[in-house]
């Protein structure tokens, strides 16, 4: 019989970047513009150790990363990055994560910053209700058919 270990975010570690970089290139294959190339086991490495990513980790095996970073502007962050493997989405653990991010916002007390495809329902949605409430389209935002929505979330006093 199988048990269903509830899902928990933590701050990932060093140990962590490999299997995350493998589980963003399964997940950007899923984009739309998936021909581009996604970030790579370099980055990754640089995020875990030198700024802000999170894990979603479910009986030892990570199902789930977001990586933010500070940007040059005060006390903002850009939430560069966030997935969930397949088969674990509609588990809420992109709610989990979302609220680990909101959570480190909060104590750092800065705003957050990101961008996301206007046809992605399920982001926008999650991005609303964890307070990305400033929102503008970008028409181009990188290449002549890739538009965005820049979404803000100010941080909660």
């Amino acid at each position: 019989m199988e048990t269903k270990e509830e899902p928990r975010v933590k701050k990932a570690g060093i140990e962590d970047f490999l299997e995350i970089a493998r589980l963003d290139r399964e997940a950007w294959k899923e984009n739309r513009h998936s021909e581009h190339i996604p970030d790579g086991e370099h980055i990754w490495r640089l995020w875990v150790e030198y700024s802000t990513v999170f894990v979603a980790v479910v009986s030892g095996r990570i199902v789930g990363a977001a990586a933010l970073f500070k940007a040059d502007e005060g006390c903002l962050y850009l939430l560069h990055k966030i997935f969930i493997v397949r088969e674990f989405r509609d588990r809420k653990i992109g709610h989990l994560i979302f609220l680990a991010i909101g959570e480190f916002l909060d104590r750092s007390r800065c705003d957050c910053l990101l961008t996301t495809d206007p046809v992605n329902e399920r982001m926008l949605h999650l991005c609303e209700k964890f307070g990305f409430l400033e929102k503008t389209f970008a028409r181009s935002y990188y290449r002549e058919n890739e538009d965005r929505f820049v979404l803000r979330r100010t941080f909660k006093k």
